[in-house]
């Protein structure tokens, strides 16, 4: 590790971060209701490849859906959800929190959404710009919404974008080939995480 991009553990220079996306309890627990049925069976590959991205000096850089109790801050198409008192992602409480196999570390950076796309009304690409980052690499739930919709933000603001196929899920594994043909036609590498980590 070089010590001199780092404050107190916490890096102040990467040229590679990996952005985890919504890989909340919510989302990834099969006893949740608001499960993505393939999240759960990614955790392993996620978290061999945090370990070799905070080998070599990677960010890390954990995306929260975070809402409020009432769902005002929530999409309109899952309002019900709150008015039915089955809110989602409350801040503080532990459906809101990334499961223990892939915790955060000291030293990683967290970034609250409301959207779908990690880069709407947040301040990631404030963070990214000032660690002087050039790769994002992407991880997390789910493929059709927030993987694709950031992934073709982070593309649009110039970033070498990839999707790292084997940390990123979907309800069904159709869905996830489906988004990865479209993501590829788009010009977005699509690789396991395997692939790069041999490169």
């Amino acid at each position: 590790m070089n010590t001199d991009n780092k404050i107190d553990g916490m890096l102040t220079r990467a040229e590679n971060a990996i952005l985890v996306i919504d890989m909340e309890n919510d989302f990834v627990m099969p006893d949740s209701p608001m499960r993505v049925e393939g999240a759960y069976a990614t955790l392993p590959a996620i978290r061999k490849f945090l370990d070799y991205g905070r080998a070599n000096d990677w960010a890390v850089i954990y995306i929260y859906r975070i809402h409020r109790l009432s769902g005002a801050d929530a999409e309109l198409f899952r309002r019900h959800f709150f008015e039915e008192g089955h809110p989602f992602c409350i801040a503080g409480t532990k459906g809101a929190a990334i499961p223990d196999e892939i915790a955060p570390c000291p030293g990683d950076y967290k970034v609250t959404k409301q959207r779908f796309s990690a880069f709407f009304g947040t301040d990631l690409d404030i963070i990214l710009r000032g660690l002087g980052v050039k790769n994002v690499y992407l991880t997390g739930t789910q493929y059709p919404n927030c993987v694709r919709s950031t992934a073709v933000d982070s593309m649009s603001l110039d970033y070498n974008t990839t999707v790292v196929t084997d940390c990123c899920s979907a309800a069904t594994e159709a869905v996830a080939e489906a988004n990865i043909l479209d993501l590829r036609n788009m010009g977005i590498p699509c690789v396991p995480s395997t692939q790069i980590m041999t490169e």
